[in-house]
């Protein structure tokens, strides 16, 4: 028989994995439940951008606990592994290999090979990480993962924008957008993280034409954008003023007039006129840079409202500023509706680097956002400057590169699909969300959808389907390669640029029709994966089958993100929505409490993680993370989480040493039938445990499965074991077979449930069990989900065995406090409770509560006389809860005695009194209790009351704690010097004189326990030499212990 060593995780880890490779574990798994009820799983693609991260690690461990899951219910489930390939990350890691800083230095570089340099890239990394997946446990379908590269999916994505087309849900549009200039390409308002920022806000005078020094005062936090102005906008119904302020006349809204004028200049404020802003309706104003380049001219005599004073309710407050908000149409989306709504162009023309061309005069060369201070100084030269001040806001930052983003007024292609909201939001309705707030989340995002714009202005993504005549602008959105070669008689083997833009099609004009050059947001690519997952549209039985997901599961930030692009996309595709249930995690943060991100640099390694504790480990501690919040990585919660894997396995070595022992084999194991009540209560609370955790798993609240199933296996360590070790060394086999079947029992549904936590660790205990009793299956994974039994779950038991557990703990506190250990035994224990409980669940375990704590007479009553219990007011916390109130809650509680007041809030949680009118609830936390105890007793609190224990001594008291000790110290000595629980002993003590007669009727039991076959005990020397020597003190009483192994 092997000897089962201690708990070394990577010898079991790196040995299980060989087992699951060897066997073909998992390819068992998949096949056992082929053909049975379907379970469709959409993996949320992660980005090939490099090895496995610590979030990838929690957020497929959390997917995998649901796969195995299911497979062990009997699902056939669909679990094809997904990964994000195209898009900037790849751009950027691939442009940095060859030192391309540049589009243009892509273009010398050339599109071909670097687009083919991006599909090495990402293979490579998709390999890496299905092995960093598969060293943490996460079993999914690699042999085919889903990757956006391959032309099927490039099809799925061209489906879904020949549908929209088909639909007319997509449209060209000139658009306002989020632009990053380092990246060079439009951002989408969910690929925008939000930074808060110190940084200048300005005053400006803006020249009302046809007046002398009368000027229109506007704020701005974004000093770029004045060369962009087109408009200034009022609030229709607030308040606005003409003030004097030195020779000048301003207008600014009448509220913020004196904070303005009297903080930035040295004039007291002097109203000329009031009026509403609807008066300032139309009201011309001249760009003080109106005569540095010709643009503002031209667009005014093309357009009539520009540079005038527009109504805006929705766009303008009083909450900072002067009341009057610049107004650039070409800068921003919300500037963009208010010019496009009075026909006021996007006037922006900065180059895609973020830089002002070469005909915006003295500002040609500037960089938008990052000259900020340059465009101040300009200003101040010119005099239009009224102030500066720095002020704290949020502003937009691109979630790549994390710099800051501008605006660019480009055309883009979008799709159309804000009028799709309602039907959206009743469809979130009926999808389960884990935690209800992702849901809510999800609620909010979709209540303000806006149309999506879906092209990219780079190299490395899906090209978008659309080929445009350019002398007719006539365009053709095609839907798949078999349609592209149709209609342009050819079609590459690759899809991708550049090859793809060497393909035209004839236009009924006579001129050839050109690919647009863009790609596709890569969202596109996630928000396709659906139906691309399952091969749609050319496998439309499988899609049939299958469609829509029974389950998704991502952290917090794919709100906004992936799960809205899966709706929109599926609405615009099939009108239904793609997924029926969603589980949401947060985000894992550094001790600083930052979000863990790559480009940050602040990532704790999975692998380090692993090394040090384990993949079972990592998971034990992520999985627990409650849903939707956010972790604080703590290494010594990782350690706590690995010391219990290591309880585990030492019970399951516990349970093979006692069954080797007595030989007990698995009819053993499974022979419940002469159990006594702990016992009972220790089967009950498996299968209530199993009872509850199956309801979990089913509602996807997956964050309280671990704790519960480890609550289970440590309540069987730390409570059943330790209370049955005499048993299970007792002369009666079948209470040895008691305690053996109830650990097997416990044991095994605790690691078939916790296998879907931790899959390395509980299938090692399975092979060392399987090899011991002959199981049949050959994998936990290959074990079926138990059902709990119904006839063994008694909830009043357990509850019993609780409050029988807590006046134990309780017990062995008051203990503690008297100093004396528990071998020394106690004479009298009152349990004093008025919870019937209670008072149930001690009477019923007072033989098992006696044992434990070593007392010989316990009693219960509803009240201790002797106990004397004031209570009063705690004015500090008082105070700072109930204000004003407090004086008159004081005087009214000071009226009550503690005992009625005490005795409502043992029953009732609360004690409620009127004060003022008002019923208030006095809890415990608001008051000072203290107790007066009799002075030989120790009292200890306990679920539902006290203990007390009485600490007075008596000489049998004492003469028993002598003899319990001397059989500890002897069992020690013969651990010391190795001997077996077979071997006898011939043992001689020498003690004091006073001792030996004290220990004399002790003989007979410590020779039973220590297994001596002689035992002598005297004052005297012994008359010989023996082979093993021990001395020791017990309460100053020097002992000497001679013994020989027979």
């Amino acid at each position: 028989m092997n000897d089962i060593g201690n708990y070394n995780f990577k010898a079991a880890e790196e040995g299980t994995i060989k087992f699951w490779e060897d066997n073909k574990v998992y390819q068992k798994a998949k096949a056992k439940g082929k053909g049975k009820k379907p379970f469709f799983f959409i993996q949320g693609p992660p980005y090939t951008s490099g090895k496995l991260h610590m979030g990838h690690a929690w957020n497929n461990s959390l997917k995998d606990m649901v796969l195995r899951y299911k497979r062990m219910r009997g699902f056939d489930v669909f679990d094809r592994a997904a990964y994000d390939m195209h898009g900037l990350p790849t751009e950027r890691k691939v442009a940095a290999l060859h030192k391309l800083d540049m589009k243009e230095d892509i273009l010398k570089f050339g599109v071909e090979k670097f687009v083919k340099e991006c599909i090495k890239w990402s293979l490579e990394k998709a390999d890496d990480m299905n092995k960093d997946l598969w060293r943490t446990g996460v079993w999914m379908d690699y042999s085919d993962y889903a990757k956006p590269i391959d032309n099927s999916y490039i099809e799925g994505e061209w489906f879904l924008i020949k549908k929209a087309h088909e639909k007319g849900r997509l449209y060209e549009g000139l658009r306002t957008m989020s632009w990053c200039a380092s990246c060079q390409t439009a951002m989408a308002k969910h690929e925008c993280e939000y930074k808060e920022v110190k940084e200048p806000s300005i005053f400006v005078k803006f020249p009302v034409k046809g007046k002398d020094k009368e000027f229109l005062i506007i704020w701005t936090t974004t000093p770029w954008t004045i060369a962009y102005n087109l408009a200034i906008m009022v609030h229709p119904e607030l308040d606005y003023v003409k003030a004097k302020v030195g020779d000048e006349i301003w207008i600014l809204a009448k509220q913020l007039a004196a904070p303005v004028i009297q903080t930035f200049t040295d004039y007291t404020l002097e109203v000329l006129d009031e009026f509403k802003g609807a008066d300032l309706e139309g009201l011309e104003y001249t760009h003080p840079w109106d005569n540095k380049w010709n643009h503002y001219k031209e667009i005014k005599a093309q357009h009539p409202k520009a540079h005038t004073v527009l109504l805006s309710s929705e766009y303008v407050n009083l909450s900072a500023g002067s009341g009057l908000v610049h107004c650039a149409p070409g800068c921003g989306p919300e500037d963009y509706e208010v010019g496009y709504a009075n026909n006021i162009p996007a006037f922006n023309n900065l180059r895609e680097d973020g830089v002002f061309p070469e005909d915006m005069g003295e500002f040609a060369g500037l960089k938008a956002k990052k000259d900020d201070l340059k465009f101040v100084e300009a200003m101040k030269k010119d005099g239009i400057l009224v102030a500066t001040t720095e002020v704290e806001h949020d502003y937009a930052h691109c979630e790549r590169c994390h710099n800051p983003v501008v605006f660019r007024t480009t055309k883009q292609w979008f799709f159309k699909v804000e009028d799709l909201k309602e039907r959206m939001l009743k469809a979130n309705e009926k999808i389960h969300w884990v935690p209800d707030s992702a849901g809510r989340a999800m609620h909010g995002w979709l209540d303000h959808l806006r149309d999506n714009s879906i092209t990219k202005q780079r190299y490395w993504g899906t090209p978008v389907p659309i080929w445009k005549c350019p002398t007719c602008d006539k365009y053709e959105v095609i839907g798949s390669a078999l349609e592209l070669k149709e209609k342009a008689g050819h079609c590459p083997e690759n899809l991708h640029k550049p090859w793809i833009d060497d393909v035209k099609i004839s236009c009924d004009c006579g001129d050839m029709m050109h690919r647009l050059p863009d790609i596709l947001d890569v969202w596109i690519d996630a928000g396709t994966l659906s139906w691309n997952i399952l091969n749609y549209p050319s496998d439309k039985e499988l899609f049939e089958k299958l469609y829509p997901a029974d389950f998704i599961l991502e952290a917090k930030e794919q709100v906004r993100g992936w799960f809205n692009l899966l709706l929109v996309t599926s609405y615009l595709a099939f009108d239904k929505p793609s997924f029926k249930a969603c589980y949401v995690h947060g985000m894992l943060t550094d001790v600083g409490v930052n979000k863990m991100s790559k480009s940050l640099g602040n990532v704790i390694s999975p692998y380090e993680l692993i090394d040090k504790h384990g993949a079972d480990t990592l998971r034990y501690y992520m999985m627990a993370t409650t849903a939707g919040e956010d972790v604080n990585f703590s290494w010594e919660e990782a350690k706590l989480r690995n010391r219990n894997l290591g309880v585990l396995w030492n019970m399951h070595k516990y349970l093979i040493e006692r069954g080797r022992l007595n030989g007990f084999g698995l009819k053993d194991a499974k022979d419940l039938s002469k159990i006594d009540d702990v016992e009972r209560y220790m089967l009950s609370k498996t299968h209530s445990t199993l009872q509850k955790v199956t309801s979990l798993m089913e509602v996807y609240h997956l964050d309280e499965v671990p704790s519960l199933v480890a609550d289970l296996f440590l309540e069987l360590s730390r409570t059943y074991i330790q209370l049955t070790r005499d048993k299970s060394s007792s002369e009666s086999i079948d209470e040895r077979r008691a305690v053996f079947a109830t650990i097997y029992n416990s044991l095994m549904e605790s690691i078939k449930m916790f296998s879907v936590v931790c899959p390395f660790i509980t299938d090692a205990i399975y092979q060392n069990l399987r090899s011991e009793y002959g199981l049949e299956a050959e994998s936990i994974h290959l074990t079926d989900w138990s059902e709990p039994v119904s006839s063994l779950i008694d909830t009043a038991l357990e509850s019993r065995f609780e409050h029988a557990k807590s006046c134990i703990q309780a017990v062995l506190a008051a203990r503690e406090k008297a100093q004396l250990g528990v071998r020394w035994p106690v004479g009298d224990v009152m349990v004093v409770t008025k919870d019937d409980d209670a008072k149930q669940g001690i009477e019923h375990f007072a033989g098992l509560i006696k044992v434990q704590t070593n007392v010989k007479n316990l009693t219960v009553a509803p009240l201790f006389k002797d106990v004397r219990v004031t209570a009063k007011p705690d004015y500090a916390k008082i105070g700072p809860e109930f204000g004003d109130r407090s004086a008159s809650i004081i005087a009214k509680l000071s009226l009550v005695s503690p005992e009625s007041i005490l005795g409502k809030i043992e029953s009732d949680g609360k004690y409620i009194l009127d004060a003022d009118g008002e019923k208030v609830e006095i809890l415990k936390k608001h008051l000072i209790v203290k107790r007066e105890v009799p002075e030989h007793f120790v009292e200890s609190e306990m679920r539902g009351g006290f203990t007390y224990l009485d600490k007075r001594r008596s000489d049998e008291l004492d003469n028993e704690g002598f003899a319990r000790e001397l059989m500890r110290r002897i069992q020690s000595m013969r651990k010391e010097f190795s001997l077996v629980k077979t071997d006898r002993i011939s043992a001689y003590v020498k003690v004091s004189g006073d001792l030996a007669p004290r220990l004399k009727s002790w003989t007979d039991a410590v020779k039973d326990k220590v297994g001596a076959s002689q035992l002598v005990i005297s004052a005297n020397e012994p008359g010989r030499m023996h082979q093993h020597r021990s001395k020791f003190k017990i309460k100053d009483q020097e002992l000497v212990v001679d013994f020989d192994k027979l």
